[in-house]
């Protein structure tokens, strides 16, 4: 470049100036900043091995620092991102190692007051703190210049009146990984935390400290700082009427807890928040439900698990608002489950409490005690556990559950409309999968005078409420859904051994089934988890389940090309659109089965690429191919075309020919399209 061959000051000082001027515009386009970060990037490695540093080096730093801050903080593509810091990295290497001294110089420009610093340098200071992490020696000098940096935090984050930017926020988490100590955590940054906490809250908890705390060494245990500093300003702000504190003052708790392990502290803070919640001092049914979840959030100790299930079923026996008998339950939930894991028994009053609850009178309050029930036991996998410690809330709670239970048989329409519908899929769930292991004898007795597989699999004269699409088709709230998967996914065994896989049974399963992954209404991440069921169930019984989805897909299709309106495929509002999903859940790589603790013999691999043959076509199924899916499952299919050529003829031949057109018109008439 033409700094390296000595040219004179007056054939590269415009241009400098020009980058320098630049730098400091607003309203930047996200690829010009990134073009003014490659410059001074460049520009800088260049300038450090000249005569020309001193005047032109820290400047042209200062600029790569705002136009690095600049293109951070406009680009939405991480790609863009990732590349600006990579050069600026780069280009500090070079100068550090090139220029002794510079890393001082370089943080106290971008530190000091008399600078004019704002926050916006801390994503210089991080960078320059992640490239002399990784050097003994600069290392050491950044360790020297710590004061200057918390300092600089304190004042220009921590300390700042208006809203800080998340990128900003979270700058200097390289610094805080690699530098941070216990000692200054408690020295540098407490102090100035409790009283930003204090004086405007509605900055720093929107969100600074969730970063922050996130970027702290693990070995640094902030029990007694939460104690004895920060949790009594943050208890003030949970009991803020504005909504946005009050909820930041959650997330910043749950960030610093998780960087707490003493357990006699945690023990103490526990009794903190447990005695003005069961004291009844907390009269607003938002301060209880934030005071619950935060006990939620706590770790659990053998000291703490059984004084807080007590406290919690008790608080949330007598509990009235929904939000916060949510939060209380979820909160008991978390305890009881610790207990469980840890071979701790379950208090009298905290079974009493479920028995209450899934007993009252309130639609919405005995739906709340059910799903923290299911949740209990559905997540207790050891027949062991499950026999000496969930056997016996199981049996004083099994008249009211089976009472619910013969309701949604009886009058499923009303228990859907007032949302108790899911009482039966977690009682359905549980009593094909958990409560028969528990070894109770009264609980099986109940069980099989319920005749609970009859009623589920029944069609005709109309299907039961697992099944029927008029029901499911109105779920929306995502327990609902999970609990309905829980429930299809339970009885697949008894589908599977119903009949033939286009059997009335197995039909109206594969529909519910693709109807989970298929709603518009479903959120993604149920979307997934019902795709992995699917999947689960595929790898432990292959045969029947593949033909039993494969039908379930034609008849889908089908009733969305003639516009059936009566129908699983009509409630789900999306056509076609996510079949492929359903069509990837029964075609599984090698790695996915084994994944899965199954295996699927090449035979049968082979069988059902078969059977997907026709249905396999973009035009059918969009985003399907059916060589993709041949390749997915290590089947050849040149050679699967050559040595089973008269199957595949066949497959054309029988899904085309006049009797089945005649089937699709009529389908068409019946439904009126």
């Amino acid at each position: 470049m033409i700094f390296e061959a000595g040219t004179p000051p007056q054939a590269w000082s415009e241009f400098l100036k020009s980058v320098h001027a630049e730098t400091s515009k607003t309203g930047l386009a996200p690829s010009n900043a990134y073009v003014l970060v490659r410059w001074c990037s460049l520009l800088l490695s260049a300038l450090a091995v000249t005569s020309h540093w001193e005047e032109w080096g820290l400047k042209i730093l200062k600029s790569n620092s705002q136009a690095l801050e600049l293109c951070l903080s406009l680009s939405s593509r991480t790609n863009v991102r990732s590349s600006a810091l990579f050069v600026t990295k780069q280009a500090l290497r070079k100068i550090f190692t090139a220029r002794n001294g510079l890393v001082e110089e370089a943080i106290e420009i971008l530190t000091s007051k008399s600078g004019q610093p704002s926050a916006s340098n801390a994503v210089m200071i991080g960078a320059i703190a992640g490239v002399c992490a990784k050097e003994p020696e600069t290392k050491k000098t950044v360790s020297s210049k710590q004061t200057e940096i918390y300092a600089f935090y304190n004042r220009e984050i921590i300390g700042s009146r208006i809203h800080i930017d998340p990128h900003i926020a979270n700058a200097l988490e390289g610094f805080f990984a690699s530098f941070a100590t216990k000692e200054d955590v408690e020295k540098e940054l407490v102090p100035s935390l409790e009283r930003a906490l204090l004086r405007a809250p509605e900055v720093v908890l929107d969100d600074l400290l969730t970063p922050l705390f996130s970027s702290l060494p693990a070995s640094i245990d902030l029990s007694t700082a939460l104690r004895d500093k920060l949790s009594k300003p943050l208890f003030a702000n949970i009991k803020s009427t504005n909504a946005t504190i009050r909820q930041g003052a959650l997330t910043a708790f749950k960030a610093v807890v998780l960087k707490c392990y003493d357990t006699d502290t945690i023990s103490k803070l526990t009794e903190d928040i447990l005695i003005p919640l069961k004291s009844g001092k907390l009269t607003s049914a938002d301060q209880r439900a934030s005071y619950a979840e935060m006990l939620g959030m706590l770790p659990v100790s053998e000291a703490t698990a059984t004084v807080s299930s007590i406290a919690l079923a008790a608080v949330a026996g007598k509990e009235a608002n929904e939000a916060a008998l949510n939060a209380e339950t979820s909160a008991l939930l978390h305890y009881l489950q610790w207990a469980i894991e840890n071979n701790l028994s379950i208090d009298k009053a905290v079974i009493d409490a479920f028995v209450k609850g899934v007993s009252d009178k309130k639609v919405n309050t005995k739906r709340t005690w059910i799903l923290r029930l299911g949740e209990l036991i559905w997540f207790t996998l050891e027949p062991d556990t499950l026999k000496s410690k969930l056997s016996s809330i199981a049996e004083a709670v099994m008249i009211p559950l089976l009472d619910l239970w013969r309701e949604a048989t009886t009058n499923s329409i009303a228990m859907a409309q007032s949302g108790l519908i899911t009482a039966a899929y977690v009682f359905m769930a549980l009593s094909y999968s958990r409560l028969p292991t528990m070894g109770s004898s009264k609980i099986q007795t109940q069980l099989e005078k319920a005749q609970i597989a009859q009623q589920v699999l029944a069609v005709d004269p109309k299907p039961s409420f697992l099944l029927n699409q008029r029901l499911y088709g109105k779920i929306t709230s995502d327990d609902e859904f999970r609990w309905f998967i829980r429930a299809l996914t339970t009885i697949a065994g008894d589908v599977a051994k119903s009949g033939a896989p286009d059997s009335a049974i197995a039909i109206a399963w594969s529909q519910a089934f693709i109807f989970c992954i298929s709603c518009s209404a479903i959120p993604p991440l149920l979307r997934t988890e019902a795709s992995l069921a699917l999947s689960k169930l595929y790898v432990h019984n292959p045969a029947k389940i593949s033909q039993i989805i494969i039908s379930g897909l034609w008849r889908w299709r089908n009733s969305v090309e003639a516009g059936e309106k009566d129908s699983a495929s009509a409630a789900a509002k999306t056509g076609n659109q996510h079949l492929h999903l359903v069509v990837q859940s029964i075609c599984l790589s090698s790695v996915d089965i084994s994944k899965f603790g199954g295996n699927v013999s090449e035979t049968l691999r082979k069988e059902q690429m078969i059977s997907l043959f026709v249905l396999s076509r973009p035009e059918l199924l969009p985003r399907v191919s059916w060589i993709n899916l041949c390749l997915k499952v290590q089947i050849d299919p040149g050679e699967l075309a050559r040595i089973s050529g008269d199957l595949l003829i066949q497959q054309i031949l029988g899904l085309t020919d006049f009797q089945e057109m005649v089937n699709v018109v009529s389908l068409k008439l019946n439904s009126g399209y």
